[in-house]
């Protein structure tokens, strides 16, 4: 009820703010009411306008609103150069990174469009190994294997049986079950998703042919400004392996990249993101390959001394823009991470 409340008073002042011209003054004032400059990472993974809840994602208008505010208000760069500028004492203020993960072809069909629109630049980090490969990760099989099934219900990993009577059902199981194996080394995960795939007996894998970007598409976002980082080859949480096989993720993804592309990539992202999802030895692993930097998906502001290997990320999750804009301002003044 609190949580609700709360909600209700900041939408209400945001679009206060907004029928006042006051959200991008509001931006300004932010930036510049802090003593040194900020920089924010925000994070998408999909947009689209399927509105399909076994895979999330931004409806492309709303997209388009968000990206229009940003390039009005704030200066957009890539996560790269934000970091290069903060190492030179030359971090701009309002400055904002927009960033994708994963490499879904809709980046491509999609966001591509929106971002060139507004003159914008991005950073989309790559799990290698489902580019161009018809393969997807292994959290989307699941998703459309419990939206698909026809069982009535299934014997989870961790020895429930959950009812996959109704949408709302099938969403709690997905989202319990997601949790449950990312928290599992990783050859117990794989062994786990097999034998939930074969229970779900949802085999037909026709369905994810075109998910991913090909790497024609790839070279095409460099094109049109976008930096190519990585994201490992299989996208396993990174301190669920060993040491050696974590360094081949890693290497393995910046090594198919500069094949593929020609460049080499200068950031990385961490799969899941979380502290307890990357280690100190991972990070050491990160920049031994000779990435400049890495982004978490913990949530915060950054500075010239935020750590360039334990980037903060994340956004407002909200789609009503005079919101998105309010709280993208309260973040960077009173953020976390700073």
């Amino acid at each position: 009820m609190i949580a609700t409340r709360r909600a209700t008073l900041v939408r209400w002042a945001a679009t206060a703010l907004h029928r006042a011209r006051l959200l991008r003054p509001l931006s300004v004032a932010a930036a510049y009411g802090r003593r040194r400059p900020v920089f924010q990472v925000l994070t998408y993974h999909r947009v689209n306008d399927e509105n399909d809840p076994f895979f999330p994602s931004v409806p492309t208008a709303v997209f388009e609103q968000q990206m229009a505010y940003l390039a009005r208000a704030c200066r957009v760069t890539t996560v790269e150069d934000l970091v290069e500028q903060g190492r030179r004492g030359r971090l701009p203020r309002n400055a904002v990174a927009v960033t994708f993960d994963d490499g879904y072809r809709d980046t491509f069909t999609h966001a591509a469009p929106v971002l060139a629109r507004h003159g914008l630049r991005a950073t989309v980090f790559l799990a290698t190994g489902f580019i161009g490969t018809g393969a997807v990760p292994w959290f989307d099989r699941l998703a459309m294997a419990f939206k698909t099934t026809a069982v009535a219900a299934v014997a989870t990993p961790w020895g429930s049986r959950v009812p996959l009577t109704g949408e709302a059902a099938r969403l709690w199981a997905l989202d319990q079950t997601v949790r449950y194996l990312k928290a599992l080394p990783d050859d117990e995960r794989r062994v786990g998703l097999g034998r939930l795939l074969d229970a779900l007996a949802v085999t037909d894998g026709r369905w994810s042919k075109d998910w991913m970007l090909d790497w024609d598409a790839v070279q095409a976002l460099t094109g049109l400004g976008f930096s190519i980082g990585a994201h490992t080859v299989s996208h396993p949480i990174l301190s669920k392996l060993d040491l050696e096989r974590a360094r081949t993720e890693i290497v393995d993804s910046r090594r198919a990249i500069e094949s593929a592309c020609g460049l080499v990539p200068r950031a990385f992202a961490y799969p899941n993101g979380r502290p307890e999802d990357y280690t100190a030895a991972v990070q050491r692993l990160v920049r031994e390959a000779g990435f400049s930097c890495a982004v978490t998906t913990r949530f915060g502001v950054n500075t010239c001394d935020t750590p360039p290997y334990e980037l903060r990320r994340g956004r407002p999750w909200e789609h009503d823009l005079p919101t998105f804009a309010f709280k993208l301002s309260v973040y960077r003044l009173w953020g976390a991470g700073a």
